[in-house]
């Protein structure tokens, strides 16, 4: 490493040390938050295990999945007072899951550019579905705004099915 790089650091460091520094908020996870977390953990271990069987049968790796923390959420979708969620992104499409309301899951898609037809206009982002749960004795029931019962895996399976289409 440059040491006069390293310098340049530590005198950053040292100047602004006596600065308000930055504290990650550290909330209260009320049961809502618990369980929200729960469901999110459960869909994104599904979407792993989805996307590494459809990156072995394919010619090349195409998905990929990312957790996205609260701060990304806030600043890039202007959504704030949101726990976290994750994307799954395929060279052509992007799919983000995130908490909408306490036991309410918002997916929204997005057709990304592509550079050989780059118009330079913004696609539009297009809400996919809303999913709610509830805690149903020791596991979750996941519902579509009609009521009906959703298996978690048939909601992967149906985004990884329109992410690589």
């Amino acid at each position: 490493m440059n040491k006069d790089f390293e310098n340049e650091i530590i005198a950053i460091a040292k100047k602004n040390k006596d600065k308000n520094t930055y504290k990650p908020e550290i909330l209260q996870h009320s049961l809502e938050d618990k369980q929200y977390k729960e469901v999110i953990e459960h869909l994104f271990s599904i979407t792993l295990n989805a996307i590494d069987i459809y990156n072995s049968n394919s010619e090349s790796e195409l998905l990929s999945t990312y957790r996205l923390p609260r701060e990304f959420l806030e600043m890039f979708l202007e959504i704030p007072g949101r726990r976290e969620g994750f994307c799954i992104i395929s060279p052509t499409r992007i799919v983000i899951f995130f908490d909408e309301d306490s036991q309410i899951i918002t997916v929204i898609g997005k057709t990304r550019n592509s550079e050989s037809n780059n118009t330079n206009l913004p696609t539009k982002t297009h809400q996919l579905f809303k999913v709610s749960f509830s805690k149903m004795e020791k596991n979750y029931e996941y519902k579509d705004n009609t009521g009906g019962v959703l298996d978690p895996y048939e909601i992967v399976s149906l985004l990884i099915r329109w992410i690589s289409g």
